[in-house]
């Protein structure tokens, strides 16, 4: 066994205060106790207690679980101690509905008054981290403290009479085991968010866990080509006469069950003639009978026709005699046909059906008998190679990234690329992980969080093989968790004495928990939510201790600025440093924002701010509470900074109580800059008409404190403001006397030249909307100058904007070229906002010049992806695009409900997809034979253009004007668009406007 160094070996000792464990725990209770206690004598009512609790100290152990506490008619049990199973979910709900129905059974002693209708119970299951300290006669034979035993109990108050209510956190896809009433929300008392549940009526009839699956709905098949083309050839061989058996092994959830139902599949598709099926599983729940996976065959060949006489012996074989049948009916098939054999789980095998497996390849071998023994199992650290060390092996790696990417598509079709990236990395190419963080995804619509599980089962699967390891590997992987998903090697060395060519780090590469990472000196977990489970069930105080010998290793080597900073952030919050975490924070992230990362920005400056929250005290003096507070808002207004390219409604609540800590503060800068990025994060979340309120409140203070940094800033932000309403006049001056400004400043700070580049962009879509299309280019060529090809986030925003414009003039290929820039660098610096309206411009670039068929799935997918962050910053936009192709499609239904969304956004000043939604609403109309109504919706189209003083909106809607015919001036109207058209340089509409001429014989 390794030998810890000191400091290791200390930090791994359990604490004393107890060991922190996943728990599934089962709490029942016996319904109308207390009305019973009053018409019941008390030896009477003793004696029930009594066999009630017989019932509870036999049924429970059978299912595997311990008694924690019986109190009165009460029983809590625990199932996951001392040894977590993956199965303990669905052992605590068959030991529930076996205590229910023998409960049922139980008549108490004594006479019985005529409205007594038997003896019920009520149960709850649930499960989650537990800490567990021994009891006493007081605490019962366990103290579990924590909050999922209080759930437990609240479960069983809210179950009504002989009623199992279990938590999905607790099943999950065990859930399917059972018969159960539809998922539902249940408040519970104490908590603060409803609680995922089902009712659970009795059993149902499904055995294995590839059944379970297929009752909720089978993961996509993806990828395992080279596997299914292997499994394929091997069958063929065997058709020709050879016995062969191939052996699958793979970790829990990587999908060797998967395709092998896929291989039998086709093989009794393509071979079900010529070659006999026959399957059995193994499992490690309950006492399952031996020979079960043979007994599993032998019943499937009940009613077969043609059956040789050793079908009737093996059936009715003493147990004794019973292998030697099975091997002999086996035997006689294959040498009347081939056969092949599959068996699910080896690894849970008994030793009987081991040895009848061996036999059987051994003999039909020695005959040449075509048999192809097909196995699946898992590597067992314990029994390496023990149980199919004959088998030709085929190990089954994880997903390719590719693979993962379209498992998770085609599971969340509309998930933003962003949480999509999170579970794949989270999976490491595990389809199960990747099909339960997907469920999980689409349940909240949110990422996933750090240092959290998807569900309890889940994590119970990944510490069941955690719990498998020796001592001094489960030790390591304990350590490696709380260093964190990547694992410095040296580090790593450092606190353990392991180095990456250590036996027991290369062991645990070898059970695919961590392996190599891309980086040199590197380890990496395979799976992230291995990582988050194992750090989650580590102990506390154990966590503690590690994380403050982590921080010190680091500090002493030292490293890269920006990395040293974020890592010590993380650890010196998890040791409840709050000085040094709050420090270490605020600097990460202001090296992240100088280098445009903007999501480890964001985080790292919430970090900083939440470990601030722990440095304030009651008893600070007031200069104390001063110097905290503007602290709070200097990080704040970075955090700001970090947001323009990607902002939420979370990011806007926390500058509101920045601007509150600065108002109460007093100091008119520190309100000066509070409003300032309240105007500036709302205008990014197209909030325009508090924006502006909020502007001019930062105008004003500015002014007051002669804040000249900011009344540079101020007019670009007011006159994008004015522009996002359609209020081209006031925007127009306010823009060029902030281009003055900004280009004096340019070169003095990187924010000048940002802020330059924003009025730019901005002054230059205003003269696009207005038809000066060549100045507008002009202009967008000195916006991106500074930034073209660097990567920065102000690239994406300007290439959007551009992508924009060249819809409007009808240059769609240079339009999908500029609105794929903005998706690809939004993409890199994770700006959602940019990267989804890259997505959708680019999607609708391509409707407009070839009618892509993907293309309106390519906007609803956008759309949906901004729609969780609460941001409206020119969503009528999109939603535009979306009703225009719709009624291009003649899908009424749908276009008028985003014509709706896209009206709705005029109550923000936001009229960018006005036009656009009234012409597809007149294009409707006129579907629907209504001309009269058609001809109003145009009006009410000029009328949005008009309000934009837009030339290119009036000039297309002539053109749909002149294409619709509702009257005999649709040719004046045509020419009209033909003349406008070709002045301001639209060329797509041309071609369309020319085709329609055509068309006409014009």
């Amino acid at each position: 066994m390794t030998e810890f160094p000191a400091p290791f070996a200390a930090a791994g000792t359990p604490s004393a205060a107890g060991q922190r464990r996943l728990l599934t725990l089962l709490f029942v209770d016996l319904s109308g106790s207390t009305a019973m206690a009053e018409w019941m004598e008390a030896e009477h009512y003793s004696a029930m207690l009594g066999a009630l609790r017989a019932l509870y100290e036999r049924i429970v152990p059978h299912h595997g679980g311990v008694i924690a506490r019986i109190q009165g008619d009460g029983m809590l049990a625990v199932f996951g101690h001392p040894e977590v199973r993956e199965d303990d979910g669905r052992r605590a709900t068959e030991a529930a509905l076996e205590l229910h129905a023998a409960v049922r059974g139980l008549l108490p002693p004594g006479p019985r008054p005529a409205h007594f209708r038997g003896l019920t119970l009520h149960s709850g299951v649930h499960a989650g981290i537990v800490l567990v300290n021994e009891g006493d006669q007081m605490r019962g034979r366990f103290e579990l403290l924590g909050n999922a035993p209080n759930i437990t109990a609240r479960l069983s108050e809210a179950a009504k009479a002989d009623e199992v209510i279990a938590s999905e956190e607790s099943l999950g896809l065990q859930s399917q085991f059972f018969e159960t009433g539809p998922r539902f929300s249940l408040q519970l008392r104490g908590r603060a968010t409803p609680l995922a549940v089902y009712r659970v009526f009795g059993r149902a009839a499904v055995g294995r866990r590839f059944e379970a699956s297929m009752r909720r709905g089978l993961a996509p098949f993806v990828g395992r080509e080279a596997e299914l083309t292997a499994l394929q050839a091997a069958l063929v061989r065997s058709l020709g006469g050879r016995t062969l058996w191939l052996g699958l092994r793979a970790g829990a959830g990587v999908g060797k069950t998967r395709l092998t139902e896929e291989f039998l599949r086709q093989a009794a598709d393509q071979a079900g003639q010529i070659c006999r099926i026959h399957r059995g599983y193994c499992e490690s729940y309950l006492s399952a009978e031996p020979l079960q996976p043979f007994l599993q065959m032998l019943r499937g060949m009940d009613g077969m026709t043609d059956a040789p006489p050793q079908l009737a012996i093996a059936q009715h074989s003493a147990p004794a005699e019973r292998a030697d049948a099975l091997l002999a009916l086996l035997l006689t098939l294959a040498r009347r046909e081939a056969q092949l054999v599959f068996i699910d789980d080896l690894q849970w095998a008994d030793d009987a059906s081991l040895r009848l497996l061996h036999r059987l390849r051994t003999i039909a071998a020695a005959q040449s008998l075509p048999l192809l023994l097909l196995t699946a199992s898992r590597p067992e650290p314990s029994l390496p190679g023990a149980r199919d060390d004959e088998a030709d092996i085929i190990e089954l790696p994880p997903l390719t990234e590719c693979e993962s990417a379209r498992a998770v598509q085609q599971l969340l079709p509309q998930t933003d690329p962003f949480i999509a990236a999170e579970v794949r990395r989270h999976a490491g190419g595990n389809p199960l992980f990747i099909e339960e963080l997907c469920h999980a995804a689409a349940e909240t619509g949110e990422g996933l969080v750090e240092g959290q599980s998807s569900s309890a089962w889940l994590a119970a699967l990944v510490e069941s093989r955690v719990g498998r390891l020796p001592p001094e590997q489960a030790q390591l992987v304990r350590l490696a968790a709380v260093i964190g998903n990547v694992i410095p090697a040296w580090l790593l060395q450092a606190l353990s004495g392991c180095g990456e060519q250590h036996p027991a780090v290369r062991a645990l590469a070898a059970q695919d928990f961590i392996f190599p990472d891309q980086s040199p000196g590197h380890l990496r977990f395979k799976h992230g939510i291995t990582r988050d489970v194992v750090y989650e069930a580590t102990g506390l105080h154990e966590r503690q201790t590690l994380h403050r010998l982590i921080s010190q290793e680091l500090s002493a080597r030292g490293g890269s600025e920006s990395q040293l900073h974020e890592q010590l952030a993380y650890h010196d919050a998890a040791a409840n440093d709050w000085p040094a975490a709050a420090r270490h924070a605020e600097a990460a992230g202001d090296l992240a924002l100088a280098a445009s990362a903007l999501d480890r920005a964001k985080k790292q400056f919430r970090a900083a701010l939440a470990a601030l929250e722990f440095l304030q005290s009651p008893d600070d003096g007031d200069d104390a509470r001063r110097d905290w507070q503007r602290r709070w808002v200097a990080i704040a207004q970075r955090l700001g900074m970090a947001c323009v390219f990607d902002a939420s409604q979370d990011d806007l609540r926390v500058l509101r109580h920045a601007a509150a800590l600065a108002q109460a503060d007093g100091d008119a800068g520190l309100i000066a800059r509070t409003q300032y990025w309240l105007a500036y994060v709302g205008y990014a979340l197209g909030e325009t008409r508090d924006s502006l309120r909020h502007a001019h409140a930062a105008v004003a203070k500015a002014q007051e404190c002669g804040d000249h940094a900011l009344l540079a800033q101020l007019p670009g932000t007011v006159g994008q403001l004015q522009a996002a309403a359609a209020d081209y006049a006031q925007a127009l001056p306010m823009l060029d006397l902030a281009i003055t400004r900004q280009r004096a400043r340019a070169s003095k700070s990187a924010v000048n030249r940002i802020g330059l580049s924003f009025s730019l962009c901005c002054r230059a879509y205003v003269l696009a909307d207005q038809g000066r299309f060549g100045d507008a280019h002009d202009i967008f060529a000195e916006a991106l100058a500074p930034f073209d090809g660097s990567g920065h986030a102000v690239e994406a925003s300007i290439q959007g904007w551009r992508a924009a414009v060249l819809l409007w003039q009808g240059r769609w290929t240079e339009a999908r070229e500029a609105a794929l820039a903005a998706h690809r660098v939004g993409a890199q610096v994770r700006s959602m906002f940019t990267c989804a309206m890259g997505h959708a411009a680019a999607a609708y670039a391509a409707w407009m010049e070839q009618a892509d068929p993907t293309a309106l799935q390519r906007v609803r997918d956008a759309t949906a992806w901004l729609a969780p962050r609460g941001g409206g910053l020119y969503s009528s936009f999109n939603h535009g695009w979306l009703a225009d192709m719709l009624s291009v499609q003649g899908d009424a239904v749908a276009a008028r409900r985003h014509v709706a969304l896209a009206l709705r956004r005029g109550r923000q000043h936001d009229w960018i997809g006005g036009a656009m939604a009234y012409r597809a609403t007149a294009r409707l109309a006129a579907q629907a034979g209504d001309a009269a109504q058609a001809r109003r919706y145009l009006a009410l189209a000029r009328g949005a253009g008009e309000q934009r003083n837009s030339d290119h909106e009036a000039a297309v809607t002539a053109l749909l004007e002149a294409e619709l015919r509702l009257d005999d001036g649709w040719q004046a109207a045509l020419e009209r668009a033909r003349s406008e058209f070709r002045r301001m340089d639209m060329p797509g509409f041309t071609e369309r406007a020319a085709r329609l001429a055509a068309a006409h014989g014009d």
